[in-house]
């Protein structure tokens, strides 16, 4: 066999023309992006990777200089606790992440300069569509206003729910997100933890549930038989949460939801050929 052929039989997933998306995080092992995403990148014949990235907020903006240095570096998403930080690292923000104040999203532009978007409540919002979940009238009640807590509340804020109460361990992070979406929004606005039994639809915002033998980031006894429980956490799929909702017999809206329905966005923001379906429910089906 020449080098030639073995090449190819290998089928190597990478060449000197690969181009480099990174996800950033701490911790990563539990992120499905790098599989997910680089697995449509070879579906589609897209010669690029998503690679994870395990770095610590002490190292991120060591890491981001070089990320930002390495010409073949197309861009980067950021998940937990990164997307409040990489703000400092776009020259230039879109209008939804101006408001939300963080960023999940980050692309070279053809002049060199970094534009960052957070596209995690658009993908949410997506996602709870998709679930046949509607908003209308409901109070929603959402723990955690970190970044991606920030993202949903501004999203579904905008929409026409009637409440929204945000809960965050840091009570003035919780109280200045309130304040800025009662600012826009026609929503009634309060902060803490509600009375569960007017709840509509219940979101853990937070990184609780990521590891086995975490509290409940919020109790489901209360809330009345018709609300819905949702989670980011993507991994574990069930949630110590919504397998708590599930037992009640509550409908329950998984993490892996927000990615794949953000997935099209993403790939839309970083100028991914339109003509390909990147929801990452396709690799499920």
């Amino acid at each position: 066999m020449t080098m030639k052929d073995e090449r190819h039989s290998l089928d190597s997933p990478v060449d000197a023309l690969t181009r480099l998306f990174y996800i950033l995080g701490s911790p990563i092992a539990h992120v499905r992006a790098p599989v997910v995403w680089s697995a449509l990148f070879k579906r589609y014949g897209v010669n690029a990777l998503m690679l994870p990235a395990d770095v610590t907020a002490s190292n991120f903006n060591t890491a981001m200089k070089g990320l930002k240095a390495t010409e073949n570096v197309d861009g980067a998403i950021f998940t937990m606790p990164h997307k409040l930080a990489a703000m400092d690292h776009a020259d230039v923000l879109t209008q939804r992440a101006r408001r939300i104040g963080s960023i999940n999203l980050l692309r070279r532009l053809a002049d060199g300069t970094w534009e960052g978007d957070n596209v995690d409540g658009a993908g949410f919002l997506a996602g709870l569509h998709a679930d046949g979940v509607s908003l209308e009238g409901a109070n929603v009640y959402v723990h955690g206003c970190g970044g991606v807590g920030r993202c949903i509340g501004w999203t579904l804020g905008m929409e026409k729910i009637a409440s929204l109460t945000v809960n965050d361990v840091d009570e003035e992070r919780a109280r200045e997100l309130a304040g800025s979406i009662a600012s826009v929004s026609s929503a009634r606005l309060a902060t803490g933890m509600p009375s569960m039994t007017n709840i509509d639809i219940a979101i853990n915002a937070s990184p609780i549930g990521l590891n086995a033998g975490d509290a409940l980031p919020f109790p489901v006894d209360a809330l009345p038989p018709h609300a819905v429980v949702a989670d980011v956490i993507m991994e574990p799929r069930m949630t110590a949460l919504l397998e708590s909702a599930h037992a009640r017999g509550l409908k329950v809206h998984q993490g892996r939801n927000m990615m794949n329905h953000a997935m099209p966005i993403a790939a839309s923001f970083f100028g991914l050929p339109a003509s390909f379906d990147w929801n990452g429910e396709v690799l499920d089906r």
